[in-house]
């Protein structure tokens, strides 16, 4: 009896651990998204309310597996009204024996490169969002559908990724203002529209803030409804590859 009563406290003991080390992803209280492990990461999105966010999943299909690779994605979305500027934050994990490959920009995409945030280097790039196929359409308060097909776009936005984790991990951070009136495509020379773009990059760069999460930090997983999330796919998140995890190197 005294054998078991002892097993019993060592495993209570163990759970105990295991809970205190449990890995966390959510909003704090002051609205950033925190991710405790892999990576360990928070960012905030200054001056931007968060409108609505949380834990669902995606489905890529680009794999070409029947119903699509369903995958975990935490999503969070900041905005200050239709007519202000707007954000995201996208951290999707694959499973086993999936990586992410390069990050290819969306078409008509413009301004491909490099942006740092935290000391690393996120691949880059500038398009007009599809709001047909956009996952956060109508959080900001934007109409959510484009209407007739060519439709020009409501959000021009600016979009980060960084694989990470071996490549099971990607962190996308979207900023996005409304388009001038009439864009309906951008150009890699574009005349006329030079400081504009220019200054909407720049002010993209500014638009978040990332740091080491708090140890110990309460966070709130979110409520995801709003989200579209049967548009959480490969356009949005990007390409996978299946991987030999007998070759891996851990």
């Amino acid at each position: 009896m005294k054998k078991l009563l002892s097993a019993a406290f060592a495993l209570t003991l163990l759970l105990g651990g295991c809970q205190a080390g449990f890995q966390q992803r959510g909003i704090d209280a002051q609205g950033a998204y925190v991710s405790s492990s892999r990576p360990a990461i928070q960012v905030a999105v200054p001056g931007l309310a968060w409108k609505a966010g949380g834990f669902s999943s995606g489905r890529l299909y680009n794999p070409g597996m029947a119903g699509g690779l369903v995958i975990d994605v935490h999503s969070h979305v900041y905005a200050a009204g239709p007519q202000g500027p707007a954000a995201s934050v996208t951290h999707a994990e694959l499973p086993l024996g999936w990586i992410w490959t390069t990050v290819h920009p969306r078409p008509g995409a413009v301004n491909e490169g490099m942006e740092f945030f935290g000391g690393k280097g996120w691949a880059a790039f500038t398009y007009l969002v599809p709001r047909k196929s956009d996952p956060f359409a109508g959080i900001a308060g934007e109409p959510a559908e484009a209407g007739e097909d060519g439709a020009p776009a409501y959000w021009l936005a600016r979009y980060c990724a960084l694989v990470c984790n071996y490549r099971l991990t990607k962190i996308i951070l979207e900023y996005r203002e409304p388009a001038p009136e009439g864009l309906a495509r951008l150009s890699p020379l574009p005349f006329g529209q030079e400081g504009f773009i220019k200054g909407f990059e720049e002010r993209a760069r500014k638009a978040f803030q990332i740091m080491a999460p708090a140890p110990a930090q309460p966070v709130q997983p979110g409520g995801a409804q709003r989200i579209r999330w049967h548009f959480m796919d490969d356009r949005f998140l990007g390409d996978v590859m299946e991987q030999d995890l007998h070759t891996r190197d851990l």
